[in-house]
């Protein structure tokens, strides 16, 4: 409807309701105005537009994968040595279980059973004495042992000789001072001649 249109229909709305027809007719523009108006604002307002999160500032979503499992070589003396595939977290401990448990002479206390399992670890079980024997054997490729100059616990490594009687041979060698010999070590109580006889080829002064 143009404006022509809108003036005739309100001067004849004027005439029959007995009002002067100029104020119909401003009324009716200022009408048509705001109609217009708040279509186009209805019509015309632009969607919002939804930014990516990394717009905004925070950083974009990392993606991570940890490995559900790992494999480990478990060896020494346990009764079902080889390779197993165990979940990630197992400990050396849950290991043994998942591997029906340690062998009879195994030296569990060589082992940390609260270690956590790693991919492609080997994990060696040895059996008692097993470590005493390679220590023993690794002194004896470095020579005689000082019995003067020896630790209690470098001591415990010679044949025959347990904490017990090592920490006797330091007490005696604290209180008395140097052995002058091999055969001094007699008067160490729990050393008898049969024992000095197996340290003869192990030990030194």
């Amino acid at each position: 409807m143009d404006w022509r249109s809108i003036a005739a229909e309100a001067a004849s709305f004027a005439r029959r309701i007995g009002v002067a027809p100029v104020a119909v007719l401003v009324a009716a523009l200022v009408a048509v105005v705001a109609v217009t108006f708040l279509a186009g604002v209805r019509h015309g307002a632009p969607e919002p537009i939804e930014l990516p999160l990394a717009a905004s500032g925070a950083p974009p979503p990392v993606a991570t994968t940890q490995p559900t499992s790992v494999r480990v070589h478990l060896a020494g003396a346990v009764d079902r040595p080889g390779l197993y595939e165990v979940p990630s977290g197992y400990r050396i401990g849950d290991l043994l279980e998942f591997a029906g448990g340690p062998g009879r002479d195994a030296d569990i206390a060589a082992v940390n059973l609260a270690e956590p399992l790693r991919d492609g670890q080997q994990v060696y079980l040895p059996t008692q004495g097993e470590a005493l024997r390679v220590a023993s054997e690794n002194m004896d490729s470095a020579g005689p042992l000082d019995v003067n100059t020896a630790t209690s616990a470098q001591l415990e490594q010679l044949p025959g000789i347990g904490p017990s009687l090592a920490a006797a041979i330091f007490a005696f060698r604290s209180e008395h001072g140097p052995f002058g010999s091999l055969d001094a070590l007699t008067d160490v109580p729990g050393i008898g001649p049969s024992k000095l006889e197996q340290l003869r080829a192990h030990a030194r002064t």
